[in-house]
This record gives structure tokens, C-alpha cells and sequence, in this order.
């Protein structure tokens, strides 16, 4: 009897530690990756930060180099875009190639950008951030570019502020919501950050957006709703992403905000599951379906889910976490920090740490800090593992940086 195939269609996170999983209980299956990227899977989070600064290379964001893959026996094919799954027959449709079969599918084609028309520029000439290729893209044109505009103060905007104004730029950010990166973070944490960048030079501009633009002699000149003007040669507008459906036309596959799976990545086909950004999950702690945009899930759900397709059968159950690196400035976030009836401050000051901890009746449902550097972390784990077991806390504790938190696992 011949083997079981499994395709893989995506190449990120989730994809590389998918693999990784099905290989480490099913070393004999048929594994097939096929990604629209031109490379081998590689992490995110560094095309924002220190692969604009030249602290690192993109090619040294790749997971696992080719040796992986061949010994591990997966057969890659890159640079194949997928026109349409077809659920019926099992097959991937792509253009001018033939079809790829399978047994079992795992979709992780993640999210794509959000794209944005600005009255007066041609679509060209405004950069996006997901992809290595555009990260190369904002490293060439800063080159040249010293008035950068940055449209969106979220998580990807922020960051690359952060990088840009290191490097020299002139930096302006316009976001049209009340306050930056609203959509993760409280805004406790997100006025500190905000005051961080405005110390650093950056120009922040809320409840704003960008009415038109105009071409002037090697720059543009951006007219903003309050009233202000801005300069610029350089635009990145980053307002969000939204999850990869493009090749699912088929009615049969559930959606809604994402791919509608199980706690196990099961989707409402058989034997195709889903994980990653794409993904939107029932998680049992939360008894509530969420879709997540960040590496730490795209890294556990892509190995949770892995297993369950070599054969496991196991629940993701996992606290979110996120983080992001502005500056010196280490963020954290666990859990939700949203639907909280009570909010506790733990320090005083970035350079020795503040995390807020938020909570429904005495137990923790998130937690988000701030500091210098990661000096954060073991609170913010702390509180991930308090929120996972819903074990009441005694506020006085939270509030007091003398008293350890690890003291409130044991009673």
C-alpha cells in the first residue's frame, strides 16, 4: 500500500515547523511543500528590524537550509503560485503546471497586506512589508530616501519607524485610529512607546490619514486630514494584513475572518487542515474561535497541527504571546487584554519594567509590558502560565515589584 501524501501549501512558519513535526513521528509518508516564494521558508519578524539596520541578512532568516529538506526527504516546489485547491478531486490547480495531488492538505498561506489607494500616487510607488523581496525594497530605496512617510502606526509600522530613524531618516507616521498598534496593544503601553519615538524624532500624527499626494521635484508633498503637510520620498503603508483565501473558491471550505478549524486544525473538509494566520481556531480556553498574527503561533500551531495530520491527536490550547523590539524597547504581550473588568501596574519606569496585568475577577486574562531590553520576560511568562491554569491572584502581589510572581504558582 502505498504511502500517504501529504502537501503542504504555504511557505512560512507554520510550514517549516509543520514539517519538522510530521517528520519527527512519520518518516516514511510523502511530504510535499509548494509556496509562491522564491525561497525557503524564513521568520518575519527580523525584515522590520535588523534586516533594515544591516544587523542581519535576509538569507540568514531561513529555518532550515536545503540539507534540511533533502535529508529529510520533501519534496519542495517554490515559485508555484496556486490558482485553486480543488477539494473534490485532491489536487492543487496551477497555472501552466500540472496539478499536485494529495491524501492530506495543510493550508498555511498565511496573511497578505492590506492595500491602500492614495489619491495622486500611482499604486507603484507605494511599499508594502511582507515578503523578503519588499524588506530588500525598503533597504534600496532608503538609500537614496531620507524623508520616509509611514502610513499605519501598528506593530510593522512602529518597528520599521524604529529602524528608519536609526539609520538618520526623517520619520513621519500617520495612523488613523486614537492611539499606535490599537488593534494588540493597551494603550498604557502604547503611550509610553509613543513618547519613546517622539523622543527619538519620529513624528506621530493620530486620528489621521492622507487625503492626496502630490509629485514635486524628488518628492512628494502629502496632504493630511488635519490640516498638516508632510514630505516625503519614501511611502510604506502598513495597515494591516488579512488572510490568504485567494486559492479557495471551493464553498465546501468554511470561512469567516480565516479558515473556520477545530482546537486540532481541522477544517470542514476531511483530511485538510489549516494553521498559522490563516487559521481561524477554536481555542477551548477561551471557549471562542481567534485567528492570530504572530511568530510564536505561527511556530506552535504549524508543530501542534504537524502532528495531528501525522497521526496525533492533541488540542492547541496555547496562551498567545507576542513581542516586538522598537529601539532599546522590549514589548510583551500574553493572553487578551481585552474584556477585563480590572487593570494592575507592576513598576515604574521602562528602565526597570512596567507590565500592566489585566483581570476578569482575581484572575489574570492578559498581560502587556514594556522595558529596556527583556527584563519583562519572566513576568510575562509568569502571567501566561497563571492565565492558562485561570488560578486566582492576589492583586497585592501583581502591584508590588519586591514580591516575586512565581510565588503566586504555588498556592
Amino acid at each position: 500500500m502505498p504511502e500517504k501524501n501529504i502537501v503542504i501549501l504555504g511557505g512560512g512558519q507554520a510550514a517549516a515547523n509543520a514539517i519538522k513535526a510530521i517528520r519527527s513521528l512519520d518518516q516514511s509518508c510523502q511530504v510535499t511543500l509548494v509556496s509562491e516564494e522564491t525561497s525557503l521558508p524564513y521568520e518575519r519578524p527580523p525584515l522590520s528590524k535588523k534586516c533594515i539596520t544591516g544587523e542581519k541578512t535576509l538569507e540568514s532568516c531561513i529555518f532550515f537550509d536545503q540539507e534540511f529538506y533533502d535529508n529529510h526527504n520533501i519534496e519542495l516546489h517554490l515559485e508555484r503560485k496556486v490558482e485553486l485547491v480543488d477539494f473534490h478531486n485532491h489536487q492543487l490547480l496551477i497555472d501552466k503546471q500540472a496539478p499536485i495531488e494529495f491524501d492530506q492538505l495543510l493550508i498555511v498561506t498565511g496573511s497578505k497586506n492590506r492595500v491602500l489607494e492614495i489619491d495622486g500616487l500611482a499604486s507603484e510607488k507605494i511599499n508594502y512589508l511582507r515578503t523578503m523581496a519588499e524588506s530588500q525594497t525598503i533597504v534600496d530605496e532608503a538609500q537614496t530616501g531620507n524623508r520616509v512617510l509611514i502610513i499605519g502606526g501598528g506593530f510593522i509600522g512602529m518597528e520599521l519607524a524604529a529602524s528608519l530613524r536609526s539609520l538618520g531618516k526623517a520619520v513621519t507616521v500617520i495612523e488613523a485610529g486614537s492611539q499606535l498598534m490599537g488593534r494588540a496593544i493597551p494603550c498604557e503601553i502604547a503611550g509610553i512607546v509613543q513618547e519613546k519615538h517622539e523622543q527619538a524624532g519620529v513624528t506621530i500624527h493620530l486620528d489621521t490619514t492622507v487625503t492626496s499626494v502630490t509629485n514635486g521635484e524628488g518628492s512628494y508633498r502629502a496632504e493630511l486630514s488635519n490640516g498638516d503637510t508632510v514630505m516625503f520620498n519614501l511611502i510604506i503603508v502598513g495597515i494591516g494584513i488579512k488572510p490568504n483565501l485567494d486559492a479557495f473558491a471551493d464553498g465546501d471550505l468554511r470561512t469567516d475572518n480565516g479558515i473556520v478549524t477545530d482546537e486540532y486544525g481541522r477544517t470542514s473538509i476531511d483530511n485538510v487542515y489549516a494553521a498559522g494566520d490563516v487559521a481561524n481556531f477554536y481555542h477551548p480556553h477561551y471557549d471562542s474561535y481567534m485567528r492570530l498574527e504572530s511568530w510564536k503561533h505561527a511556530q506552535s500551531h504549524g508543530i501542534t497541527v504537524g502532528k495531528n495530520i501525522a497521526g496525533e491527536s492533541t488540542a492547541y490550547n496555547e496562551i498567545p504571546w507576542m513581542w516586538s523590539e522598537q529601539y532599546d524597547y522590549n514589548l510583551q504581550l500574553s493572553g487578551i487584554a481585552s474584556g477585563h473588568d480590572s487593570c494592575i501596574k507592576r513598576g515604574d519606569s521602562p528602565e526597570e519594567g512596567i507590565v500592566y496585568f489585566y483581570l476578569r475577577g482575581n484572575r489574570i486574562i492578559g498581560a502587556c509590558g514594556v522595558s529596556v531590553g527583556p527584563k519583562i520576560g519572566r513576568d510575562i511568562r509568569v502571567a501566561g502560565m497563571l492565565t492558562k491554569v485561570s488560578q486566582e491572584v492576589d492583586p497585592d502581589v501583581l502591584s508590588d515589584t519586591d514580591q516575586k510572581l512565581q510565588s503566586l504558582l504555588s498556592k
